[in-house]
C-alpha cells in the first residue's frame, strides 16, 4: 500500500496559523522589480553602394633633376689646352773678335800713362759693345780702315741666331770657306769703335 505523500510548506500559511490562536502576518510586499531600461537598438548606416567609376592611374609628374648640394662637387671641366710657345729659333756660339784702329791708339797710350792698361780698356768698350750688337740677316764687308795689332783685339763668345749666319754664308761665303766671326765682322767692328771712342774720351776726362 503506497503512503501518501506530505507536502512540505514553505511558506506562513494564513488560514493554518490561525488555528493555533496566531495572529495572521502580514505577508512582505513583493519587491517592486525595478524599471529595466529599454535599450533601442543603434541603427546602424547602411553601406552606401560604391558607384562604378572609372579609375584612371594619376598622372605621373616628371621627376625634378636633385640639384647638386654644396656636398656634391661639380664635374671638374678640363682646363683648355696652353697655346703651344712659338719655337726659339737656333743658336749658334761663335767666336767674335773686334780690333781697335790706329786712330785709337793715341788714347789708349794716354790712359796707359794714367794707370789704366789699354787692354782693359778695350776689354770694357768690346763688352759694351756686344750688349748693343744686333745681327741683321744683310751681309756688310768689313771696312778697310787700319788697324792695331791683333794682340789688341777683345775677343769673346756670343750666342746669335743660326738661321741669320746661314743668310750672311750664303751671301758672302757660299763655298763656307770663312768662319762665322769673319761674315759679321763687319756688323760688328763699327759698334765696337764707337764704344771704344766714347769710352777713351770719358776716361780722360776723369784721369787726365
Amino acid at each position: 500500500m503506497a503512503r501518501k505523500k506530505i507536502t512540505s510548506l514553505l511558506g506562513d500559511d494564513p488560514v493554518y496559523s490561525k488555528q493555533f490562536g496566531d495572529k495572521p502576518k502580514h505577508a512582505d510586499p513583493a519587491p517592486k522589480p525595478e524599471p529595466v531600461e529599454t535599450v533601442k537598438p543603434v541603427a546602424t548606416p547602411s553601406p552606401t553602394p560604391k558607384l562604378e567609376t572609372e579609375t584612371k592611374p594619376p598622372a605621373t609628374e616628371p621627376a625634378a633633376t636633385p640639384k647638386a648640394t654644396r656636398s656634391q662637387k661639380a664635374p671638374e671641366k678640363k682646363p683648355a689646352p696652353k697655346p703651344k710657345a712659338p719655337k726659339k729659333p737656333e743658336t749658334r756660339a761663335v767666336h767674335v773678335r773686334a780690333a781697335p784702329k790706329k786712330d785709337h791708339g793715341p788714347g789708349l797710350d794716354a790712359l796707359e800713362d794714367a794707370g789704366l792698361p789699354a787692354s782693359d780698356v778695350v776689354r770694357l768698350a768690346g763688352k759694351r759693345a756686344i750688349d748693343k750688337f744686333e745681327l741683321k740677316p744683310k751681309y756688310v764687308a768689313p771696312d778697310e780702315a787700319e788697324r792695331l795689332p791683333s794682340n789688341m783685339s777683345f775677343r769673346t763668345m756670343k750666342t746669335l741666331d743660326a738661321q741669320v749666319l746661314d743668310k750672311l754664308r750664303d751671301q758672302a761665303d757660299p763655298l763656307r770657306l770663312r768662319s762665322d766671326a769673319a761674315v759679321i765682322q763687319g756688323q760688328l767692328e763699327p759698334v765696337f769703335w764707337s764704344e771704344l771712342t766714347s769710352l777713351i774720351k770719358e776716361l780722360r776726362k776723369q784721369y787726365s
